[in-house]
């Protein structure tokens, strides 16, 4: 008996408790007053009455219903932009410490790499698989464009720096346990990922979109989950596709070799060369004789002088020994006594252009047998700004052509080399009274 009224008791307690209790009672009170009505049983009295109570009680539970629903959608009301962050999740740092898979994607991952290389070591140890996916170091092109994009645009090598750094700490995790892979690539990331335990009912994607030139934490950061459904899934597979398009790191020697820097010879410069030589307003010019570029550029050279360009024009010294050498290394073609009289003309229209423009030009006669003829437009510390260029040209031995090659300033740390160079052979070269 006492088994019986148990299981009743509860089946009250469930039914009083019900969130659609209201409808329950509505229905049955519409049906018992219906086959009441239908039987005779009740009068019409009863039966408006109960009516009445009946649709009372139904406004009574709409009203709850709508305040109800009113509940919720203040709840659950958001803007488009509202699932977007200018932080990080508060829990990322400890996901990512008890993550068992974690994928990074990223350019340089330096303020990361740096600040979690401890948990790393014991995420590894305790068997995690840990991928790392940065932009390549080596090769120029991808670290250029990261840079370019970054707060300081400036600092190629800086960024190269950083990655470099990165790659260390990481290849000094090597052998810790778990599985830790390491990759470069030449695609420039355009978001930062944090891909964590994806495989698992857990998983967890945080992207972060690297905006052009941030003043502070590139934003907007989004986080991502399984109830994100095609967008989590979307992410995680662009990450995948990133890292499978990557190359392991270290580069085995093959690898090394060809991706190693090469330098952009070409056989002649084009119209970029008069063009940046036509907006300077320094130019330093140095090789062997220099006569083909003055008689083509003649006309250049005097309407530049003209309007207040400053140039310097750094020769072989034609009286020197240095000219023999010029003529049996360089110009194999020719005589010393031909190389010579190239110069003293070259040292003729250089005289008469400063007759004729009374303009500001110096010119210096080197002793040195010049391996590299150079143009360098603005390099002086006066001048020197973003559109600093040098146009070189290397002083083959005994072989056909010049290779030629064009170096910016921020580009490589090789455009001061040469300009350095230029200033330290013009210091010591011996000046002309034109």
């Amino acid at each position: 008996m006492a088994r019986p009224l148990r299981t009743a008791g509860r089946f009250i307690r469930r039914m009083v408790s019900h969130r659609d209790l209201d409808l329950y009672v509505l229905a049955v009170g519409a049906l018992v007053f219906t086959l009441l009505g239908s039987a005779g049983m009740a009068s019409a009295a009863a039966l408006s009455s109960a009516t009445l109570g009946l649709l009372t009680f139904l406004a009574v539970a709409q009203v709850r219903s709508r305040r109800q629903v009113a509940e919720i959608a203040e709840t659950r009301r958001v803007t488009r932009t509202d699932v977007l962050s200018t932080d990080f999740p508060e829990d990322l740092v400890r996901r990512r410490q008890e993550a068992r898979s974690l994928l990074l994607v990223g350019r340089s991952l330096g303020r990361t790499i740096e600040t979690s290389r401890a948990y790393l070591r014991r995420s590894l140890v305790a068997g995690a698989h840990i991928r790392v996916l940065l932009v390549d170091p080596d090769d120029d092109g991808a670290v250029g464009v990261a840079a370019r994009s970054s707060a300081d645009s400036a600092r190629v090598e800086g960024l190269r720096r950083r990655i470099r750094a990165s790659l260390d700490e990481l290849t000094s995790l090597q052998g810790a346990g778990g599985r830790l892979e390491v990759r470069v690539t030449t695609a420039v990331p355009t978001i930062g990922i944090n891909a964590l335990d994806v495989e698992y009912e857990r998983g967890l994607v945080v992207l972060q979109h690297y905006e052009y030139k941030p003043s502070s934490e590139a934003a907007p950061i989004l986080r991502l989950d399984r109830s994100d459904a095609a967008w989590f899934h979307h992410f995680v597979a662009e990450a995948n596709r990133m890292w499978d398009d990557g190359e392991p790191w270290p580069p085995t020697a093959e690898r090394a070799v060809r991706r190693a820097a090469r330098p952009p010879f070409t056989d002649e410069f084009g119209p970029e060369l008069v063009e940046a030589m036509s907006h300077a307003r320094h130019l330093l010019i140095s090789g062997v004789t220099r006569n083909t570029l003055l008689t083509k550029e003649y006309g250049r050279f005097e309407r530049w002088l003209k309007a207040g360009r400053s140039i310097r024009f750094l020769l072989v010294d034609p009286e020197s020994p240095a000219i023999a050498v010029a003529a049996e290394r360089y110009y194999a073609h020719r005589s010393p006594d031909t190389t010579r009289e190239r110069v003293q003309h070259s040292l003729g229209l250089l005289h008469e252009l400063r007759q004729s423009t009374e303009g500001d030009i110096e010119v210096r006669l080197t002793r040195h047998p010049l391996a590299l003829g150079l143009i360098a437009v603005d390099p002086t510390e006066e001048t020197r700004s973003a559109n600093t260029v040098v146009f070189g040209e290397y002083y083959t031995y005994q072989a056909p052509g010049e290779p030629k090659f064009t170096i910016r300033a921020g580009d490589s740390q090789w455009c001061d080399h040469f300009i350095q160079e230029a200033e330290a052979l013009w210091n010591g070269a011996a000046p002309v009274d034109l």
